[in-house]
């Protein structure tokens, strides 16, 4: 997370309010990084509004993202989050405004995954998510793969260089962001 402020400087319109999405941490017994992501962009001169699509409606979903510039998706357990980005129309929703430069994304773990095209890699016996499709967002031509630097590089590489996927899998520390502008992408280190 330490990437972000320097990403919030270099965003076009400078943000007022960014939507927090904590969704993913939902069935973990302890998520303390949301309130870390939270004093971050309240640090950054934020209001920061939390969204949890685990109950929200459309309306609720399409209300909350409407008065955004910036939302923000946390990690925790991909296919759960997935799921509850489908029923709520989130992805519908955050993708259209993204797209239409209305709302920027930043994604944190399972957050930077879900923008990429797919979460199939994803899945996992512990993750209580049942989606419908594994089909990510789209916002982007590759997969994240985080926390590199937490045991994971071997397993990274494996799934990296697996010939049936048809796009990238892009292997990143916990210190490093990568920084989408139109079609180029740049891996960027914490400051």
């Amino acid at each position: 997370m330490g990437a972000l402020p320097s990403w919030l400087a270099s965003l076009p319109v400078t943000p007022r309010r960014v939507v927090l999405v904590p969704t993913a941490a939902n069935p973990l017994p302890s998520a303390p990084y949301l309130q870390a992501a939270a004093d971050l962009l309240e640090a950054e001169g934020l209001a920061v509004d939390r969204l949890d699509l685990e109950g929200a409606a459309y309306q609720d979903v399409r209300q909350v993202l409407g008065r955004a510039q910036v939302v923000f998706v946390a990690g925790g357990y991909a296919m759960f989050l997935l799921e509850h980005v489908r029923r709520s129309g989130f992805d519908r929703l955050a993708v259209s405004a993204v797209r239409e430069g209305a709302l920027a994304y930043v994604g944190f773990s399972a957050g930077a995954a879900l923008a990429g095209p797919d979460l199939r890699t994803f899945q996992d016996e512990e993750d209580p998510g049942a989606p419908v499709s594994t089909a990510g967002l789209g916002l982007v031509p590759f997969v994240v793969l985080a926390h590199r630097n937490r045991g994971r590089a071997a397993r990274h590489d494996r799934q990296a260089d697996r010939p049936d996927l048809p796009w990238p899998m892009i292997s990143i520390n916990d210190d490093q962001a990568i920084a989408v502008t139109g079609a180029g992408w740049e891996i960027q280190p914490s400051p």
